[in-house]
């Protein structure tokens, strides 16, 4: 499964709470978003909010390696090494991929908390359900949920080069 998002209105992003229909002819279910500073984070994946720096959109990140080469900004296009856990620890991708910064390749908040990130770093990066997939649960190609609607992404991302 890739990062790559569906367009959603803006206002997907300001709800707590969202309804969506699972199909046709079925009640509506709840989607309760996690809230990053109101949830456990696995261990594993050394998360301390103190430490992060929070962005307006509600993104947290933090350098892990401080890179040396150009920075990623909107209009260039970095190919990232990367793996995405659930807050639970459960790894949900890893890999690695170039996507144009800016143009609505990956979910925002990936692009939030990657810009200025410079060749050779690597950043830890917290994403909140309106800036991930909102209420959208993300099914893997035999139709199974990868990141149930909701859900708080954490990613760990190296800068391997910005074109």
């Amino acid at each position: 499964m890739r990062l790559f998002r569906r367009k959603m209105s803006a206002s997907v992003g300001a709800v707590l709470v969202a309804v969506g229909i699972s199909g046709c002819g079925e009640s509506p279910v709840e989607v309760v978003f996690e809230v990053i500073e109101e949830v456990e984070f696995a261990a594993a994946l050394g998360i301390d909010l103190a430490a992060m720096e929070k962005l307006g959109t509600g993104v947290y990140r933090q350098d892990i390696v401080v890179g040396g080469g150009e920075p990623a900004v909107f209009g260039t296009t970095p190919t990232l090494t990367f793996t995405g856990w659930l807050r639970d620890g459960t790894q949900f991708d890893t890999g690695t991929f170039s996507f144009l910064m800016g143009n609505s390749a990956v979910v925002s908040g990936l692009e939030d908390g990657l810009v200025g990130t410079r060749v050779g770093g690597t950043r830890r990066i917290i994403i909140p359900p309106g800036r991930g997939y909102g209420a959208q649960d993300r099914l893997d190609l035999q139709g199974n949920v990868v990141i149930p609607g909701g859900s708080i992404m954490v990613f760990v991302v190296t800068v391997d080069a910005v074109n």
